[in-house]
């Protein structure tokens, strides 16, 4: 007979825990050789007997999965870094276990790497260039001091940091998280992460290999982040509400110091205490600052490739994970918790992406923002979700990401193209476009107000237009655009020249006006064909079609901006990344 040590062994025993794991298996929709903790597989007389038993969800696991709703990236359930490293930076190559994130190297920098890589030389490969322009290509921003609650959690009482009273957080017969920042913190994030999207497509196999040949704990690919942002703080506290058949009540006292750290005391009167588990940063008994060392939130891009096993029909071995080809007395051990139910959920939509397109699925923790109430779902559901909505996958670069509304591939046919020049006030010289100009491939929209800044963050779209600055600029187009369009710098400041926004101001203000006389007359019977074709599509409402066509109609649909450097000479190829100024422009 076979029994569970220290229990009787008695059949009627075996009988209930059987039909228990099929009762949980239907309920929870689980496939027979998913279990809740550590399984052990017997096999007597062609007789299998799975026995479950259902163990909390970790604390780290329901932190994160609570706290995604945020849209703030991974929320680390132990934010310190442990004396692996001095703290999380962008590049970092690294996997999160346990709620905290073990970095094995950064790949902006050949030095730092905790373990031992000697047999892989890194320093020897090219590393990613985050700033291969001149343009800044890091934000830094201030993370607000609040406490940020999952949907489920309430706080029937003074609002947080605003007294020395102790605040009652409460939630009832939910799952919840709280993290608490009395002293707020700082926000990284790269502003440019289509070189981070590249840059982990071409280098995930690698990165894999040297975790399996230095046997750290990465069971698949996609375990694997290459960090893109972080939020750092010095103090933290965070609780979990961890069980949702009880209401569970905890107050929480934090008190920020003069030298930004904090400190905190929870309870005493916490309602039903073992629904919840919670910690915080302690400051250790030094004289001056707190380091801002602890990372509550992680962004990043993760990627996974799915490969696909073919064997021969007679010659085939058996799958090593296949349940059905196990010896009779194999004893299976399993992870606790079983990692399956604790994985991370940008998990799922890397599984649903990997499914769409046969090839290497990347995607990022902003990707979560276009799932709503992801905080109630695991990874599988989310793939489910995804699946249901029938999400768009775009293939670009050789790899798969997620996409929205906002991301579809822009044909060539619809990229309207302007070849910058230097103004003729200032003295020729060579210079390089701000990538939000010559890539982001922006729409026009002449609906939009003048001053629209396309959602970019204020350092790209105050950045300089060129570097050098130049006082002005003088765009062409060669696809029916009538005439130049000059571009004179807003500001006073001589070191600042056109800035990205002058530019995208410009070229709006003028494709909203009326078309001259002269300018129609010039167009020839293709050219007119075009431009009406154009107008009729863009106008929605009858007083956009009694208002007449405007110069943006002139590129006959083409609303994609994308600015290139005017050639040195006509024998130039129009792609080069640096350009100087002439003084005759040929018109098309």
């Amino acid at each position: 007979m076979i029994g569970v040590p220290g229990e009787p062994a008695t059949a009627r025993g075996l009988i209930i825990r059987d039909l228990f794991s099929r009762l949980a298996r239907s309920v929870l929709s689980l496939p027979t050789w998913i279990s809740f903790s550590p399984a052990i597989l017997f096999h007597r007389q062609n007789l299998r007997v799975q026995l479950y038993q259902i163990m909390p969800l970790s604390p780290y696991y329901v932190y994160n999965q609570q706290l995604s709703s945020l849209c703030l990236g991974h929320a680390l359930w132990e934010p310190d870094p442990g004396q692996l490293y001095d703290h999380i930076s962008i590049g970092d190559v690294g996997y999160i276990r346990d709620g905290y994130f073990i970095r094995m190297f950064n790949e902006l920098s050949s030095c730092e790497f905790p373990f031992d890589l000697k047999l892989v030389k890194l320093e020897l490969h090219d590393h990613m260039k985050v700033n291969d322009d001149p343009f800044q290509n890091i934000r830094t921003s201030v993370f607000g001091k609040e406490t940020y609650c999952s949907r489920y959690v309430t706080t029937p009482g003074p609002s947080p940091h605003t007294d020395d009273t102790a605040v009652k957080y409460a939630c009832k017969k939910r799952l919840g998280a709280i993290l608490d920042l009395p002293c707020g913190g700082q926000r990284t994030d790269a502003i440019r992460t289509k070189a981070f999207e590249v840059y982990i497509r071409d280098n995930i196999d690698r990165w894999f290999a040297i975790a399996q040949e230095k046997q750290l704990d990465v069971e698949h690919m996609e375990d694997i982040i290459l960090v893109s942002g972080c939020t750092l703080v010095t103090s933290w506290a965070a609780a979990v509400f961890h069980d949702d058949s009880l209401e569970v009540k905890i107050p929480l006292r934090s008190n920020a110091l003069g030298n930004g750290g904090a400190e905190f005391q929870w309870g005493p009167d916490i309602l039903n205490p073992g629904g919840v588990h919670r910690h915080n940063s302690f400051l250790p008994p030094w004289n001056g600052n707190p380091p801002q060392n602890q990372c509550v939130f992680i962004r990043g891009f993760r990627a996974k490739r799915i490969i696909f096993y073919m064997t021969l029909r007679g010659a085939a071995e058996p799958l090593p994970d296949d349940p059905n080809n196990r010896p009779e007395d194999e004893i299976q051990v399993m992870r606790e918790p079983n990692v399956s139910r604790h994985r991370d959920p940008l998990i799922g939509v890397l599984s649903y992406i990997a499914q769409v397109e046969n090839t290497i699925a990347i995607a990022h923790h902003n990707d979560l923002q276009l799932i709503e109430g992801v905080e109630t779902l695991t990874a599988d559901s989310i793939e489910e979700f995804l699946r249901r909505k029938n999400v768009g996958v775009l293939v670009e670069n050789g790899g798969a990401l997620l996409q929205d509304d906002e991301d579809l591939s822009v044909p060539e046919d619809a990229k309207a193209i302007f070849h910058a020049q230097a103004g003729l006030s200032g003295k020729p010289e060579s210079f390089i476009l701000h990538p939000v100009l010559s890539r982001y491939n922006l729409k026009l929209d002449i609906d939009n107000e003048p001053d629209h800044d396309y959602d970019l963050p204020e350092e790209e779209i105050d950045s300089p237009a060129t570097y050098p600055a130049m006082r002005s600029l003088i765009l062409e187009n060669r696809q029916g655009y009538p005439h130049q369009i000059t571009i004179r710098a807003s500001g006073d400041s001589p070191g600042m020249g056109v800035t990205v926004r002058d530019v995208l101001k410009t070229i709006h203000e003028d494709a909203r006006k009326q078309p001259r006389r002269n300018e129609l007359n010039k167009l020839e019977s293709a050219g007119r064909e075009g431009m009406n074709a154009a107008f009729v599509k863009r106008c929605k409402t009858e007083r956009e079609l009694s208002q007449g066509p405007s110069r943006i109609d002139y590129l006959s649909g083409r609303d994609r901006l994308v600015v290139i450097l005017k050639p040195l000479s006509e024998g130039a190829m129009d792609g080069e990344n640096v350009a100087g100024p002439s003084t005759g422009i040929a018109m098309g």
